[in-house]
């Protein structure tokens, strides 16, 4: 009983971190085609975009997402 919810949580896991590597993968591209291309005030949002998450501490992204996005 243990290993198979530690075999289902280790497919979670890997599941969880392809999803997460592919999303991060677009969103990478989507936010370097806005800096080299486009137009300049999507080059300044892209900036600050990278600005803002290049700037916080992680867990305090981390802990924002989990605790203030359940205030919507």
């Amino acid at each position: 009983d243990i290993l198979r919810n530690l075999l289902l949580a280790a497919r979670w896991t890997v599941v969880l971190s392809l999803v997460s590597f592919i999303g991060g993968g677009i969103v990478g591209a989507a936010l370097l085609f806005l800096r080299i291309g486009g137009r300049h005030w999507l080059r300044l949002l892209s900036r600050g975009y990278i600005q803002l998450f290049q700037g916080t501490p992680l867990l305090m992204q981390l802990f924002l997402a989990f605790f203030g996005l359940g205030l919507f």
